[in-house]
């Protein structure tokens, strides 16, 4: 079903810090991060002991080379593995990161500017995403804020029909003519479906669809299925890559826009990037910002590329209009 342009769901922060990410993404060569992923934690940016914000209080783990390694660096790096790490091997690879990093000091790379670059980066990254973080999670988003987000999406949204059919699937037209001439004649089309049709899916069903967009079933499928009535049994098969069916038209109706419930948790994840955003928008305003080498302006023959926008929330799928998706049926597009 043709719908609005909405996005589906993200977590806000992921969508909003994106550039924020990209600092710390920007670290360095491809050969650089084949060295990063060779260090005891693997991706992960050692900037515990590099930095300038070191912890200095808490439970003590360990102490490496008279340096405490406390409760907090290890919670910090298990929150951030996609996996959870057994404690004693958390501790074990917290410990070679240290001895690393202490190696690295003594070999003096933490003086080199590139390396400054980085840690001062990684800073600005975790400060910016803790402070995006804190902020998000004191936005109080009420209904009647939403509620006009909701009105325009609904305003927009496309008037197109949705349909209720069964069909009978088989793989010859001579299959499906006999069956044809079978229902003429006064044979249930469940009991045929039942008996005959190689759908699996929805033969078990006396053949029912149920109810869908035409752009969820394959074009002669959904070309037949327009041109029927309600009730009415196409005369001819209908070929498609599945094979041959026999359809029926059980209703078809106005297809209606998700409710605002249904819609809530993404509208709500609208509200704060558009609150982020203009977040940003005013540290910008107050802020003395002075470019030293501004880029330079973009040809004017040349087409700039357009601004990424967020879109609003995808409407999500409901169990009424969900079809299955085997091979065997028409509900797959090739």
């Amino acid at each position: 079903m043709t719908q609005a342009h909405w996005i589906k769901p993200t977590a806000i922060a992921s969508a909003v810090l994106l550039a924020f990410a990209g600092l710390a993404g920007c670290q360095g060569s491809s050969n650089q991060a084949t060295t990063a992923a060779k260090t005891p934690l693997g991706m992960q940016t050692p900037t515990s002991s590099a930095s300038t914000g070191k912890v200095s209080s808490g439970k003590v783990i360990a102490t490496i080379n008279g340096q405490p390694l406390y409760e907090e660096n290890l919670k910090v790096v298990q929150s951030a593995l996609p996996n959870p790490m057994p404690e004693q091997q958390l501790v074990e690879r917290m410990i070679e990161l240290r001895l690393l990093a202490g190696a690295a000091k003594q070999a003096g790379l933490e003086k080199e500017l590139k390396t400054q670059a980085q840690i001062e980066n990684a800073i600005d990254n975790q400060l910016a995403n803790d402070y995006l973080a804190n902020y998000i999670s004191k936005l109080k988003v009420t209904d009647s804020e939403l509620q006009p987000e909701y009105d325009q999406f609904v305003k927009g949204y496309p008037k197109t029909t949705e349909y209720k059919a069964a069909h009978i699937l088989v793989k010859t037209k001579e299959e499906a003519d006999a069956i044809i001439k079978q229902l003429n004649s006064g044979t249930p089309f469940a009991q045929l479906a039942e008996e005959k049709s190689q759908d699996p899916g929805s033969a078990k069903q006396g053949g029912e669809l149920g109810w869908f967009a035409p752009d969820q079933m394959v074009p002669e499928f959904s070309a037949a299925v327009e041109k029927l009535k309600k009730d009415e049994i196409t005369q001819q098969p209908v070929k498609s890559q599945f094979g041959w069916h026999i359809i029926k038209l059980e209703d078809s109706r106005e297809a209606q826009p998700p409710t605002f419930a249904q819609l809530k948790t993404q509208l709500e994840n609208q509200y704060k990037r558009t609150a982020v955003a203009n977040l940003i928008k005013e540290l910008r305003a107050k802020a003395t910002i002075d470019m030293v080498n501004p880029p330079a302006a973009p040809k004017t023959d040349t087409a700039a590329p357009a601004a990424a926008q967020p879109a609003a929330p995808t409407a999500p799928a409901t169990t009424e209009n969900a079809t299955p998706k085997t091979p065997a049926e028409p509900t797959t597009k090739p």
